[in-house]
């Protein structure tokens, strides 16, 4: 009777740790990719009032560039944040990433605009956008490593699974936002404070990671000493060449699938199919709902069939099938349930494509290099190949003539992550470290 009481608070207490880390980790992630749409969003709003010009294109494209800029520092954070994760711990890296991102983001909230102070407001743009690029590149590593690490041996890809499925949250929670305010409040009054709102609701959130972030177990110093004996680069450049390159083309599939589906959408429904903006931004709320509703089933089937591999092949595989035929269907009937549908449909494959991935990057690698690792993949990805999905998607429709040219960037991108994934070795069936 004392062996299975024991048993059973084993259990507990691992699946309350589960909780508390998932919890912990994905808060950051959350915080990152609700500035990412609201950004997007009030992008003519912010480019009037920090970028003004007499061409409002010319402030628009300041204002998108700025918000570019924010992606050229991924690569930075992902090696000096990576590598302090792995020297110094989880919890370290994840408070101090969380930190960044609140100072950062209250910074945009609170700006003064150019009327103001002249030209230091949008140079305060942009470096506040050039610390969250910063912080973001280690986040991803220590956040997703955490998920895989704290909450015992088995579960796994139901814990990564949520560092995307905290995305989906995050754009759906945006678009809803920034769809109400824009449906609420007089133009004069958006311009003037309103848009200013859902980054104050970022800045308010990190409070509450920094304490569920504090409250996460110490990592085991023993885990660090052979990575402080020798350099984690040198090590991981070395020893993990392959699979470092392997995963970086298999994120490159899921991140150029995510940037268009998820966040070019809507513009391709106003400026490409004719919608107007408030119900363009609809689609984008239904992206996220689709994804943060079935990536932690997808990441549990993954536990459940013992594979990583073989949901990313799947649902990719079926993606690719279905981007053309669901493209076509958009612009033959561009109307707005149509395109919610089409959206949805290619979303749910490429959740089950991707839910199961993180687990498989983390998984590659040994914990001594693993947050540095998947950090340098991820951001590599994100800043070469998701920063420009949307500038890319655009210049094919101009240079073709034809509005299917997004879905065939994706599919070519997605054909690579799919070989990619062919070559790495399954790791559902191996213990974590």
């Amino acid at each position: 009777m004392n062996a299975t009481t024991d048993a059973s608070r084993t259990v507990d207490a691992t699946r309350t740790t589960s909780r508390g880390a998932i919890a912990a980790a994905v808060i950051g992630n959350w915080l990152e990719f609700f500035d990412f749409t609201v950004y997007g969003f009030f992008a003519v709003i912010i480019g009037k009032l920090f970028f003004p010009s007499a061409d409002p294109t010319t402030s628009l494209l300041l204002s998108v560039a700025t918000f570019a800029a924010g992606f050229i520092t991924r690569p930075l954070g992902s090696v000096m944040l990576g590598v302090y994760a792995d020297r110094k711990g989880r919890k370290a890296a994840l408070n101090l990433t969380i930190m960044l991102m609140a100072a950062s983001t209250g910074a945009i909230a609170i700006a003064p605009t150019y009327a103001q102070i002249g030209v230091a407001a949008p140079l305060l743009i942009v470096l506040a956008r050039l610390v969250q690029g910063f912080s973001q590149g280690g986040e991803f590593g220590a956040a997703t490593s955490t998920l895989l690490e704290q909450g015992g041996g088995t579960r796994r890809g139901f814990r990564a699974s949520w560092q995307l499925a905290t995305q989906g949250g995050a754009a759906l929670m945006g678009s809803g936002i920034a769809a109400a305010l824009s449906a609420a409040l007089p133009k004069e009054s958006l311009e003037s404070w309103g848009w200013r709102i859902p980054f104050l609701i970022g800045v308010l959130i990190a409070p509450v990671g920094i304490y569920l972030r504090r409250r996460l177990a110490d990592d085991p110093a023993s885990t660090h000493s052979h990575a402080i004996e020798r350099g984690v680069l040198h090590e991981l450049f070395t020893a993990h060449l392959r699979p470092l390159v392997l995963i970086t083309l298999t994120v490159m599939g899921g991140t150029v699938s995510t940037y268009i589906l998820t966040f070019y959408m809507p513009t391709y429904a106003i400026h490409t199919l004719g919608l107007p903006m408030s119900l363009s931004m609809l689609v984008g709320v239904a992206s996220g709902f689709v994804m943060l509703i079935t990536c932690p089933l997808f990441g549990m089937l993954s536990d459940r069939i013992g594979s990583r591999k073989r949901p990313i092949l799947f649902g990719r595989g079926v993606l690719v099938l279905l981007l053309f035929p669901a493209f076509m269907l958009i612009n033959r009937f561009p109307q707005l349930p149509v395109i919610m549908s089409a959206t949805a449909l290619m979303l749910l494959f490429y959740s089950m494509g991707s839910a199961s991935e993180f687990a498989l990057m983390c998984e590659s690698f040994p914990r001594r290099v693993r947050a540095t690792g998947i950090s340098i993949a991820y951001a590599l990805s994100v800043c070469v190949f998701g920063g420009t999905a949307q500038l890319v998607a655009t210049w094919l429709i101009k240079l073709t003539g034809s509005k299917l040219a997004p879905a065939g960037y994706v599919a070519a991108c997605v054909v690579v992550s799919l070989i990619a994934v062919s070559m790495l070795k399954e790791t559902a069936d191996k213990p974590i470290d």
